[in-house]
């Protein structure tokens, strides 16, 4: 078990710990002052791992050095001690998607939705079309995705992201077994089914997000739920007052097989692009009504 830093400790001479942000599966997280900032306050979130994560640190420093999209936050440092292994990254003031959804009553509008989700496909097809080192983040869901007080979003923790070779998928187009088959990786409720099974492709991400969405807009907790139900559970049957095509996108993201799903992040998010756009510009003409219509993308 992960000991808790009390306010004050200066870790690796450097990071003055301030609060905690919050605990996970695999760590706390704390804001820290890195006091080699001398000229302006600077505050860094620091998570705390296992000493057997060093590795992991290491990796996420690596791989994360070339992923530039204001939607990852940058990793500035990593280090050890005797009992734990440490990361530092840049700090995301706000929310995860989760405390908004807890502590916002009735539903959340379709409007503010289709922003974090469009930010979130620019992110994920940052990953996936990585030419050095491709990745499906494997663990989407709103506990994973921070907004701060511009309605802008974050992906944070990268533990479960798996890497691939170089344009693995633009050129293989395959599958690819990662992991023991039926031993799960993820979250139960926003993990697609081939997860289970040992395989993991971008469309994996694809339905997570549409795992995510759909939770967001009729809060329905897919955790406290039979798995891999959303196609038994329409977006509409639970909030009638989100749009035709908003419910299409999310049941496309959601298939059970991820050939019926979208092809790539960034045919999702330009779906929801042209849904928002189709919105804003009815929405303009006065006295019409927004009408419910499935996209052109379906």
């Amino acid at each position: 078990m992960i000991s808790s830093l009390q306010k004050g400790i200066l870790l690796h001479k450097r990071y003055e710990i301030i609060k905690v942000l919050g605990a996970g599966d695999f760590g706390t997280v704390y804001q820290a002052r890195d006091q080699k900032a001398v000229n302006t306050p600077r505050f860094v979130a620091v998570k705390q791992m296992p000493m057997q994560m060093i590795v992991d640190c290491e990796r996420q420093a690596d791989l994360r050095a070339t992923l530039i999209h204001s939607s990852i936050p940058r990793i500035f440092d990593y280090f050890a001690t005797e009992t734990h292994s440490y990361l530092v990254r840049e700090l995301v003031r706000g929310s995860n998607l989760e405390e908004i959804l807890d502590s916002h009553k009735g539903f959340l509008k379709e409007k503010v939705v289709i922003h974090w989700a469009i930010q979130m496909c620019g992110a994920l097809e940052v990953l996936h079309t990585h030419p050095v080192h491709p990745m499906v983040f494997r663990d989407l869901k709103p506990n994973n995705i921070m907004v701060d007080s511009a309605n802008r979003v974050s992906l944070v923790d990268f533990e479960l992201a798996r890497v691939f070779p170089p344009r693995f998928f633009e050129e293989n187009n395959r599958e690819f077994n990662h992991f023991k088959k039926g031993f799960p990786i993820g979250t139960k409720g926003y993990s697609p089914p081939e997860q289970y099974r040992g395989i993991v492709t971008p469309r994996s991400d694809v339905y997570a997000l549409g795992a995510t969405l759909h939770h967001l807009l009729t809060r329905r907790d897919p955790r406290k739920e039979k798995p891999f139900t959303f196609q038994n559970y329409p977006v509409r049957s639970l909030n009638p007052a989100v749009s035709k095509g908003m419910e299409a996108i999310v049941l496309k993201a959601t298939q059970r097989k991820p050939s019926q799903r979208f092809e790539t992040i960034r045919e999702m998010g330009q779906a929801l692009e042209n849904l928002s756009l189709y919105r804003t510009n009815v929405v303009a003409r006065r006295g019409f009504a927004l009408p419910d219509v499935a996209i052109s993308c379906f």
